[in-house]
């Protein structure tokens, strides 16, 4: 089943972007899914099969240097061409 997950990281520490930067690239180096990036979260799309198992090693491996906290939203469907309305 295709899915979108939106990501929040809030790493607890001065050098904040050092941990979100090795997460990022961390998740563009997976070929399956497609990452889009903004200034306040990140968002994944692709097959649950491989989108939950993915963010679960990244997650762990994320943890390794400290307390990082996530949040996660997940919606059913590829929402990554969806258009926005410019108000």
């Amino acid at each position: 089943m295709e899915i979108s997950i939106e990501i929040s990281k809030y790493p607890l520490r001065e050098s904040y972007l050092d941990g979100v930067d090795d997460f990022l690239e961390r998740l563009h180096a997976h070929p399956n899914i497609k990452v889009q990036v903004n200034p306040l979260s990140t968002q994944v799309f692709g097959d649950s099969e491989l989108l939950f198992p993915m963010l679960q090693k990244e997650i762990i491996k994320s943890f390794e240097s400290g307390q990082s906290p996530f949040v996660l939203k997940v919606l059913k469907g590829d929402l990554s061409e969806m258009s926005i309305k410019d108000y």
